[in-house]
C-alpha cells in the first residue's frame, strides 16, 4: 500500500476530493503512519479479509484506525460498520464515522453499532488538519 512506517489508517470514502484532503491533512498534521483511501465498503472488506487485490498482503497488519463514510456505492458504511463490529477478528479496530450526514438517526445508529466516534466532515483544510491531529493523538499514539 505505502512504504511509510507506523500505523495504517484506512479511509473508506467514494469522494476522491475528500480522500485527497484527508491524505494532505494527515501529512500536514505530522501524524505518524500512513493513510490509505479505499473507494467503498466492499473494497474495505476485501482489504480486511485480504481478498481480491489484497490477497498478497496476507501478513500486513490490520489498520490502527478506520475512517468510514456512511454513503457509498456497492456497500455503504452502515453495512460495513455492522459487519466489522460483529466479527471478533476486527471488532476492536477503532472506527470513526466521517460523513457529511448531520442526521441524528445516523449518529444513533453509528453509536449503537459500536463506532468509536461520529464526525461531520470538516469544511476547511485547516479543520481537516486539526481533525487529523486530534484523531492521531486519540487513536494512533499507542500503536507501535
Amino acid at each position: 500500500m505505502n512504504s511509510r512506517q507506523g500505523p495504517i489508517v484506512i479511509m473508506a470514502d467514494d469522494d476522491d476530493d475528500d480522500c485527497m484532503l484527508a491524505r494532505d491533512a494527515f501529512e500536514q498534521s505530522n501524524a505518524q503512519g500512513t493513510i490509505c483511501c479505499l473507494e467503498d465498503g466492499a473494497e474495505l472488506m476485501d482489504y480486511l479479509f485480504r481478498a481480491g487485490k489484497y490477497a498478497a498482503e496476507a501478513h500486513a497488519p490490520l489498520p490502527a484506525l478506520i475512517l468510514l463514510d456512511l454513503n457509498m456505492p456497492r456497500k455503504d458504511g452502515r453495512e460495513v460498520l455492522a459487519e466489522i463490529k460483529a466479527n471478533p477478528v476486527f471488532r476492536d479496530i477503532p472506527i470513526v464515522v466521517l460523513t457529511t450526514s448531520r442526521e441524528v438517526r445516523d449518529l444513533i445508529f453509528s453509536r449503537e453499532m459500536g463506532a468509536n466516534a461520529f464526525i461531520t466532515k470538516p469544511g476547511t483544510f485547516d479543520e481537516w488538519v486539526g481533525m487529523m491531529r486530534s484523531l492521531a493523538r486519540d487513536w494512533l499514539r499507542a500503536c507501535p
